[in-house]
């Protein structure tokens, strides 16, 4: 039985469709022959790029049982595939942060206190196979795991079942703790560039646009731009692209380049644009500040490049981009939207990290 529901979520048929993964396609393929496959795995890269989407396929590889996972070609077709694809499959796990929870709760992963450790993801992954012989375990938002959720998966990452196969998602190694990261076989997904980035990110712009409605024609130029913009961050570049957060470019812009920027004028673009995207909406909000963020880190980074050429490096800069950087954090730890632009805002005008020890 699944740990708690997951909703389902398109991800593609088959594996050539999964975009600008093809070195991490073939090690998998390989392991999986060679049966090298680790019991542990930690996908890590931006936001948006084919990490879930892989692990789905994979479930679909290993789960499926008319074509051999060997063949990296699961059918799609029988119970199982339609199962894994309608995320009602009794031998895929599935575990996520819940959308008003800032942490995965720890009953999530070893039950509520009444039944610990006889329900949760750690149970589930123990029990034996209901349908076919192997199971998968997917941990969604492992960065969202605090010291004490992950120290409760360390055994079972440690020593996971023979016949399942767990897999945690988060956005990069560093996110994750020392003794997660050791007890997993890494791979990393970098952003698609070039035709593959821009394919990914039209697909990114289809699923935004609602049905029935057009994705936003776009040149190359301008999907290039996006990415660029976004860092990678798949999501945020088709909100960039789609022009959800291209008006507040150019005014968040004028202030950014100036010496000091003015905190009122700052806090003020922000919040206008904020209360244009939603006014009580609170994950469209911080999706929202996420743009802002994005736009800053790029222009920051583009002076340190300038700076760095001429031989020179900008502290107030340098500063400035910890700072945009170090909001990130603040938003996935579901700080105050409101004080948390006043803090950034007046931050940036100071030219500081706004390091404020265990509060920061």
């Amino acid at each position: 039985m699944a740990a708690n529901r997951i909703e389902p979520q398109p991800f593609p048929r088959c594996w050539d469709d999964l975009i600008g993964h093809h070195r991490l396609r073939e090690s998998i393929a390989i392991a999986i022959r060679k049966r090298r496959l680790g019991g542990s795995l930690l996908f890590v890269g931006p936001p948006g790029v084919g990490k879930t989407s892989a692990a789905l396929l994979l479930a679909q590889t290993i789960l499926c049982r008319r074509n051999s996972s060997a063949d990296m070609n699961p059918c799609g077709q029988c119970p199982d595939c339609a199962q894994v694809r309608a995320a009602t499959h009794p031998d895929l796990i599935q575990v996520a942060k819940p959308a008003d929870r800032s942490l995965i709760p720890l009953e999530a992963l070893i039950g509520p206190v009444e039944a610990r450790l006889q329900e949760g993801f750690c149970h589930d992954v123990h029990m034996r196979p209901m349908q076919g012989e192997r199971k998968v375990a997917i941990l969604h938002d492992a960065d969202f795991l605090n010291e004490e959720g992950a120290n409760c998966l360390l055994k079972t990452l440690e020593e996971p079942p023979s016949d399942a196969i767990i897999i945690l998602i988060g956005t990069s190694e560093q996110r994750q703790l020392p003794t997660i990261r050791s007890r997993c076989q890494t791979m990393r997904f970098s952003s698609p560039v070039g035709a593959e980035g821009r394919e990914l990110l039209r697909r990114h712009l289809e699923a935004i646009a609602g049905e029935g409605e057009p994705p936003p024609t776009l040149s190359d130029e301008q999907l290039d731009e996006a990415i660029e913009l976004a860092a990678g961050d798949m999501q945020v570049a088709a909100r960039l692209a789609s022009g959800q957060s291209g008006e507040i470019r150019g005014k968040l812009l004028s202030q950014l380049d100036t010496p000091v920027p003015d905190p009122v004028i700052v806090a003020r673009c922000i919040n206008e644009h904020l209360n244009e995207v939603s006014k009580k909406d609170a994950p469209l909000r911080r999706a929202a500040l996420r743009d802002v963020c994005a736009i800053a880190v790029q222009h920051y980074r583009s002076r340190l490049r300038a700076s760095a050429r001429h031989g020179q490096f900008d502290h107030d800069c340098a500063r400035r981009l910890d700072r945009t950087i170090r909001v990130f954090r603040e938003i996935d730890r579901s700080a105050n939207l409101n004080t948390l632009i006043d803090c950034y805002a007046a931050d940036l005008t100071l030219a500081t990290t706004g390091d404020r020890g265990a509060i920061g």
